[in-house]
C-alpha cells in the first residue's frame, strides 16, 4: 500500500499521544482524589459527572477504559507486530476513540448544565430569550459531537484501516466543529454572566477575574485540542499526526473540569468568606445583595429583600459584616 510509509513514518507521533495523556491522565487522578477528600459534602449533582468521567468505584471507567484500550493498541503496534508496518484498525482503537468522546461529552454537559443555572435570573427579558437560546444552542453542539463521534467510531471500525480514515472526512470534521462551538460557547456565558456581576468592590472584582481566567483557560485548551485536531487530520490524513491532539483530548477535558471544583476554596478566600461573596448593592436601601447562582459549583447567595446588616461571627465561618433574611 503506498499509504503504509506515510503511517509507519508517523509512529513517533503515536507514542508521543501515548505519553502525553499518560501524564494528564496521572495528574487527573490525583485531582480526583483531592476533589472526594476536599469536597465531601457536595451535592451528587456535582459528584456524578465526576465519577461518571473518572468512575473512581469501577476503575475510572471512560478515562482507564480509554488510556488502557490505546494501551493495548501500541502493545500490538510496538510490540506483537514489532517490524511489521500495522495499518489495520483494531477493535481497541474503535473503542478507546469511543470513550475519548463520551468522556468529553460528560465533562460539556456538566459546564452547559451549570450555564443553565447561571442564566435562570437574566437582567431582563430580552436577555433572557437569548440566553436561553444560547444555552440550548450550546446544549445542540454537545449532542452534535457525540453523534458525530459515536458515528465516526461505527464508520471507522467497518472500514477497518488507518489508510482509509480519509474517507472519514466530512464526519470527522463535523464532531470537530461540534465540540469546539460548544467549547466556545460555554467559554463565552461562563465570561458574560462573571462580567455581569461585577460590582467594582476589590474583593470580588479579584474573584471574578480569577472565574474569568479559568474559564478562558479551560476553553482554550478544549478548542485548541479540538481544532488542531481537525486541522492536522484534514491536511495530513493518512499519517498519526493528528493523534497528537485527539488521544490527550478527552483528559484535558477531565482535568479542567476537576481543576475548576478543585479551586473553590482558593476563590472563597480571595472572596474574604467562606461561602458567600458580595455581587451587587441593593439599590433601595444601598447595602450589599447577594445573588444565588452555581459557577462550576461555587456558589453564591442572594437573599431576597429586606435585608438587615450585623456584625458577628456565625457558625457556618462568616466574620464581619454580614446580611440575613428577615
Amino acid at each position: 500500500m503506498s499509504e503504509a510509509p506515510s503511517l509507519a513514518s508517523t509512529y513517533g507521533a503515536w507514542l508521543v499521544s501515548l505519553f502525553l495523556e499518560t501524564i494528564l491522565y496521572g495528574i487527573g487522578f490525583l485531582q480526583a482524589c483531592l476533589y472526594f477528600q476536599w469536597y465531601p459534602t457536595d451535592a451528587w449533582s456535582i459528584k456524578f459527572p465526576v465519577a461518571l468521567v473518572l468512575q473512581v468505584d469501577y476503575l475510572w471507567f471512560f478515562e482507564t477504559t480509554q488510556i488502557s484500550f490505546f494501551f493495548r493498541s501500541s502493545y500490538v503496534r510496538f510490540v506483537q507486530e514489532f517490524g511489521i508496518v500495522q495499518v489495520d484498525l483494531l477493535w481497541s482503537d474503535s473503542l478507546q476513540l469511543l470513550a475519548n468522546y463520551l468522556s468529553a461529552f460528560t465533562v460539556q454537559i456538566y459546564f452547559t448544565s451549570r450555564i443553565y443555572h447561571l442564566m435562570k435570573e437574566p437582567i431582563d427579558s430580552n436577555m433572557h430569550k437569548a440566553s436561553g437560546l444560547g444555552v440550548y444552542a450550546v446544549g445542540i453542539f454537545a449532542v452534535v459531537e457525540i453523534s458525530a463521534g459515536i458515528a465516526q467510531t461505527v464508520l471507522s471500525y467497518q472500514l477497518r484501516s488507518f489508510a482509509k480514515l480519509e474517507n472519514t472526512k466530512a464526519i470527522t470534521t463535523l464532531q470537530t466543529a461540534g465540540s469546539l462551538a460548544c467549547d466556545i460557547g460555554i467559554t463565552v456565558y461562563l465570561c458574560v454572566f462573571l462580567a455581569r456581576n461585577k460590582t467594582g468592590l476589590p474583593r470580588t472584582e479579584k474573584m471574578m477575574n480569577a472565574l474569568m481566567i479559568n474559564a478562558v483557560n479551560r476553553g482554550m485548551l478544549t478548542a485548541l485540542s479540538s481544532a488542531f485536531t481537525m486541522i492536522l487530520f484534514l491536511v495530513y490524513p493518512d499519517t498519526f499526526w493528528f493523534f497528537l491532539s485527539l488521544a490527550p483530548n478527552s483528559k484535558l477535558y477531565m482535568n479542567s473540569m476537576l481543576a475548576t471544583l478543585n479551586m473553590r476554596h482558593h476563590v472563597r478566600k480571595m472572596a474574604g468568606e467562606w461561602n458567600t461573596v458580595e455581587l451587587g448593592t441593593d439599590t433601595g436601601t444601598g447595602r450589599t445583595a447577594h445573588r444565588r447562582a452555581f459557577v462550576s459549583a461555587v456558589e453564591f447567595v442572594r437573599p431576597p429583600s429586606p435585608i438587615e446588616s450585623h456584625d458577628t461571627a456565625s457558625k457556618d465561618g462568616h466574620f464581619g459584616s454580614r446580611e440575613t433574611i428577615d
